[in-house]
Formats: structure tokens, sequence, C-alpha cells
């Protein structure tokens, strides 16, 4: 008999952690597990419903906080054998709902370093800190992406070290590949892209200053929505911007946009594991990050992008030029990334917590 496993998330909206859990439910070995992804708001969607084998399930309660009794309905009569569930506040909704019904695997995924998102979130991050460290009692296993993010979580939640697994984030296989220029001329238009959501910790008023310092000939493309946008939009004017940069809103479909811009750029402060660069590298283009968590692993100088230090606003802008000038080896980086990252290698991963 195939077991019963959950994936409790927010929506099928464009973001990391949603975007992985979207990937694993159709990694899973189908004969093995009855797959179900369960979705509190299904109006927000980024990513396609057609998961051959998963049974999608709409709660269409909008928020985790008007979801208890429905998702403990749901279990109630479903009786998983697993569910997983990720971001804190899903994490907190399955932990009370377990505390009535038996769940055998209970299994968490966390999505931040919490050291560094009190810096950004301040009261918000702390009033959720404490709901989050009871909920992380209630998990047999809770799933970091770095050894970084696992040392944070113990740190601020004082867990039982063998609890806690370091599993990357999966990446989905992709014919999409850059095509190597004939030539490379410094004169030449360069374009460079962000992906982000439009939030202090994503550093884009940062990622503006140095890019009002590049030559004329670059452009940039912001692709992402969220708070700080009206901040960006009157920035872009102050500094005289509006005929280089232009804000994309989200895109749905990022993969087949990549190969037109020459790099990739991440000026965030801090990040549990960023997603945005693992789509990059699958797609051969090289990425210039500051130094945040996961780019230990993801990047190597020189042969698929470069990481700077922090705040050394200088070396990233000269990074860019650097990247957006030099001769890369397309289909080595993301062969490279597969070699690591393919979904085929982090589901098993996944599926041997459940043994």
């Amino acid at each position: 008999m195939k077991r019963k496993i959950f994936f409790v998330m927010t929506a099928l909206k464009d973001g990391g952690s949603e975007r992985v859990f979207w990937l694993l439910c159709q990694g899973f070995n189908k004969a093995l597990y009855d797959v179900n992804l369960v979705l509190i708001d299904s109006d927000k969607t980024a990513f396609s419903r057609d998961l051959p084998g998963v049974n999608i399930v709409d709660l269409n309660t909008k928020k985790a906080s008007r979801s208890f009794f429905s998702l403990y309905k749901l279990f109630k009569k479903e009786k998983p054998f697993a569910v997983f569930s990720t971001t804190d506040h899903i994490n907190i909704l399955v932990s009370f709902v377990s505390l009535f019904v038996k769940i055998p695997k209970l299994i968490a995924r966390a999505s931040n370093n919490p050291h560094q998102m009190k810096q950004y979130e301040g009261f918000k991050a702390r009033f959720w800190s404490l709901f989050t460290r009871f909920s992380y009692r209630r998990y047999q296993v809770i799933v970091c992406q770095t050894r970084e993010m696992k040392n944070s979580v113990l740190s601020e939640y004082h867990l039982d070290p063998g609890r806690l697994v370091i599993i990357p984030n999966p990446v989905l296989y992709t014919s999409v590949l850059k095509e190597l220029k004939v030539s490379y001329k410094i004169a030449e238009c360069k374009k460079i892209l962000v992906i982000a959501r439009m939030s202090k910790e994503k550093g884009l008023e940062r990622l503006l200053d140095v890019f009002s310092e590049l030559p004329g000939t670059y452009t940039l493309n912001i692709a992402g929505d969220g708070p700080l946008k009206r901040v960006l939009q009157e920035k872009i004017k102050k500094l005289k911007l509006s005929k280089r940069v232009r804000l994309l809103g989200s895109i749905t479909d990022v993969i087949h946009i990549l190969p037109q811009y020459d790099c990739v750029v991440l000026s965030s402060y801090t990040e549990g594991f960023p997603n945005v660069i693992l789509e990059s590298l699958s797609a051969g283009i090289p990425v210039v990050s500051f130094r945040v968590g996961g780019v230990n692993g993801l990047l190597k100088d020189g042969f698929n992008g470069y990481i700077v230090e922090q705040n050394d606003l200088n070396a990233f802008k000269e990074r860019i030029i650097t990247t957006c000038n030099q001769v890369w080896d397309f289909a080595a980086i993301k062969a490279d990334v597969f070699s690591k990252y393919a979904l085929d290698k982090v589901v098993p991963e996944y599926e041997c917590l459940l043994e």
C-alpha cells in the first residue's frame, strides 16, 4: 500500500520555499507514495498546477491563522503517514494540528537563518520566533539547506542536533542554455538581471547605487514585486536611471528569459539558500553575489560567477563589469549545478527521511 504524504504550503506563488515544495512533489516516487499538495490560498498561482501523480488540495482559507480546523479535518480523514511543511507560519500551523491528530512522520523545512532575519524584520521576527521555538519541538526532523542555517537554528531554538539534517534545494532540469557570443566588446550593451522580492533584506536600494556607477551601456531589469516598489521607483528617478532600469514585475517563467542576460546579481543582506542562483546557473548564466547564506557551495570565483564581501559596493561594481566582459563556459556552468543539485539527486535525501 502506498504511504500518504502531504506537503503543506501557503500557495503556488513565486517564492523560494514554494518552488522547492512544487519541485519535490514532482520528484517523489509515485509508486511508493500517494503525494498530496495542500494550498492555503489557491488564488495566488505562479507555478503550473499540472503535476502528474500529485493530488492538489485547496483549503481556500487564505491565511494560516484561519486554516486550523480545515487542516485538522483533512488530516483526521486522510490519516497521512508523513507531513512536510515549510516557512515559519505554516510550520507553526502544522505543529498545532499535530497536537490533535497523530502523524507518524512530521518534517519541517527551515527557510531562513533566524539570526539574520531578526535584523530586517525586527519585532515581527522576534514574535514569530517564540512560536517557532515551540513548533519545532513537535517535529521529528527539521531540514536546513546549509550548515550555516543549521547552526543558526540550533543556536536560536536550542534543539537536539540529531533532529536537524542538511539537504540543499533542488533544481529542475531544463534544456535552456545561454549561447556563446562571437565576440565580447567592452562597448557593447550589457544586460543585468536581478530576481528578488522588493523588500529591505534584498538590498535593491544599494544595488541601484552600484548600478548608477556602471557605464551607460549597462541596463538593469528587476523581476519581482513587494512593499518597497514605490521607494525603488522614486530612487530610480532620483538617480536618473529611468532609461536604463526596468521593473518587470513578477515573472512566472524566469528560466526562458535568462539567456538574454550577461549576468544575474544577488544583492541580498541575508538568504537561506538562494534559489535564484540555482536557476540562473541551470541556464549557464554567471552570478555576482554578496556573501550570504548558501552561496559558498554554489559559486566558484571565475568559474560560474563571483562572491563579494558584504557592503563592499565598489568591489561589487567591479565584479559585475568583469563578469559581463568575461568569456564563460556556459555548458560547464550548467553541468556543474546539475551534478550537485538536480531534482533526482535531492529527492532521495528527502525520501530517506521517511524510512
